[in-house]
Protein backbone atom coordinates (compact mmCIF):
# COMPACT_ATOMS: atom_id res chain seq x y z
CA UNK A 1 0.00 0.00 0.00
CA UNK A 2 1.23 3.56 -0.98
CA UNK A 3 2.56 5.52 1.78
CA UNK A 4 0.09 9.40 2.18
CA UNK A 5 2.89 11.02 0.24
CA UNK A 6 2.45 9.05 -2.76
CA UNK A 7 -1.41 9.40 -2.70
CA UNK A 8 -2.64 12.07 -5.01
CA UNK A 9 -4.93 14.41 -3.89
CA UNK A 10 -7.75 16.72 -4.77
CA UNK A 11 -6.50 20.41 -5.48
CA UNK A 12 -9.56 21.96 -4.36
CA UNK A 13 -9.58 20.72 -0.89
CA UNK A 14 -6.51 18.35 -0.23
CA UNK A 15 -8.49 15.00 0.60
CA UNK A 16 -6.52 12.36 -0.51
CA UNK A 17 -7.38 9.44 -3.22
CA UNK A 18 -8.45 7.74 -0.67
CA UNK A 19 -10.53 10.07 1.13
CA UNK A 20 -12.89 10.63 -1.87
CA UNK A 21 -15.69 8.61 -3.57
CA UNK A 22 -13.78 9.69 -6.73
CA UNK A 23 -11.24 11.47 -8.10
CA UNK A 24 -10.95 12.72 -11.51
CA UNK A 25 -7.40 14.02 -12.94
CA UNK A 26 -6.49 16.31 -15.85
CA UNK A 27 -3.11 17.79 -16.32
CA UNK A 28 -2.17 19.55 -14.09
CA UNK A 29 -4.89 19.31 -11.35
CA UNK A 30 -6.98 17.01 -9.89
CA UNK A 31 -10.78 17.35 -8.15
CA UNK A 32 -13.32 14.77 -6.31
CA UNK A 33 -16.29 14.25 -6.48
CA UNK A 34 -17.10 16.60 -3.11
CA UNK A 35 -15.20 19.55 -5.09
CA UNK A 36 -17.25 18.86 -7.84
CA UNK A 37 -20.16 19.10 -6.19
CA UNK A 38 -19.41 22.79 -4.87
CA UNK A 39 -17.80 24.01 -7.87
CA UNK A 40 -21.60 23.41 -9.17
CA UNK A 41 -22.82 25.03 -6.10
CA UNK A 42 -20.57 28.35 -7.21
CA UNK A 43 -20.98 28.96 -10.82
CA UNK A 44 -24.90 28.22 -10.23
CA UNK A 45 -25.09 31.14 -8.10
CA UNK A 46 -22.80 34.37 -8.91
CA UNK A 47 -20.73 35.87 -6.04
CA UNK A 48 -21.54 32.61 -3.77
CA UNK A 49 -18.09 30.91 -2.64
CA UNK A 50 -17.58 27.46 -0.95
CA UNK A 51 -14.76 26.75 2.08
CA UNK A 52 -12.59 23.90 1.51
CA UNK A 53 -9.77 22.73 4.24
CA UNK A 54 -7.26 24.55 1.97
CA UNK A 55 -8.68 26.85 -0.30
CA UNK A 56 -12.26 29.01 -1.11
CA UNK A 57 -13.82 28.23 -3.98
CA UNK A 58 -14.99 31.06 -6.03
CA UNK A 59 -16.16 32.53 -9.91
CA UNK A 60 -13.35 33.62 -12.03
CA UNK A 61 -14.22 36.89 -13.71
CA UNK A 62 -13.92 37.15 -17.38
CA UNK A 63 -11.79 40.18 -17.23
CA UNK A 64 -8.59 39.68 -19.24
CA UNK A 65 -5.67 37.79 -17.64
CA UNK A 66 -8.26 35.62 -15.46
CA UNK A 67 -6.21 32.99 -16.28
CA UNK A 68 -7.03 29.32 -17.64
CA UNK A 69 -8.50 25.95 -16.89
CA UNK A 70 -6.26 23.57 -15.00
CA UNK A 71 -8.14 20.74 -16.71
CA UNK A 72 -8.30 21.96 -20.52
CA UNK A 73 -6.13 25.18 -20.93
CA UNK A 74 -8.97 27.08 -22.46
CA UNK A 75 -8.23 30.98 -21.04
CA UNK A 76 -11.37 32.09 -18.98
CA UNK A 77 -12.78 34.63 -21.94
CA UNK A 78 -13.61 31.47 -23.95
CA UNK A 79 -15.77 29.67 -21.41
CA UNK A 80 -19.15 30.40 -20.20
CA UNK A 81 -17.53 29.90 -16.33
CA UNK A 82 -14.85 29.38 -14.17
CA UNK A 83 -14.18 28.39 -10.69
CA UNK A 84 -11.09 28.87 -8.75
CA UNK A 85 -9.64 27.51 -5.72
CA UNK A 86 -6.11 29.33 -4.80
CA UNK A 87 -4.51 29.04 -8.66
CA UNK A 88 -6.15 25.85 -9.90
CA UNK A 89 -8.97 26.85 -12.05
CA UNK A 90 -11.95 24.15 -13.56
CA UNK A 91 -14.41 26.01 -16.27
CA UNK A 92 -17.87 24.98 -17.11
CA UNK A 93 -16.84 22.56 -19.72
CA UNK A 94 -14.34 20.16 -17.60
CA UNK A 95 -17.01 20.24 -15.05
CA UNK A 96 -19.40 18.73 -17.26
CA UNK A 97 -16.94 16.05 -18.53
CA UNK A 98 -16.47 15.06 -15.40
CA UNK A 99 -19.62 14.74 -14.76
CA UNK A 100 -20.49 12.59 -17.55
CA UNK A 101 -17.07 10.50 -15.97
CA UNK A 102 -18.73 10.04 -13.17
CA UNK A 103 -21.97 8.90 -14.31
CA UNK A 104 -21.00 6.72 -16.74
CA UNK A 105 -18.48 4.91 -14.07
CA UNK A 106 -22.24 4.61 -11.97
CA UNK A 107 -23.78 2.69 -14.93
CA UNK A 108 -20.68 0.30 -15.38
CA UNK A 109 -20.90 -0.56 -11.38
CA UNK A 110 -24.84 -0.60 -11.53
CA UNK A 111 -26.17 -4.50 -11.89
CA UNK A 112 -27.51 -5.69 -14.68
CA UNK A 113 -31.26 -5.60 -14.33
CA UNK A 114 -33.82 -8.55 -14.17
CA UNK A 115 -35.37 -9.40 -17.66
CA UNK A 116 -36.94 -12.67 -16.97
CA UNK A 117 -40.74 -12.63 -16.38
Amino acid sequence: MPDAGSLLSCSFCGKNQKQVKKLIAGPSAYICDGCMRRVHTVLASPGRTASTPIAMIQQVGDEPGAGQCSFCGKPRYRVAAMASAGTTRMCNECLELCDEIVSEELKERKPPSDTQG
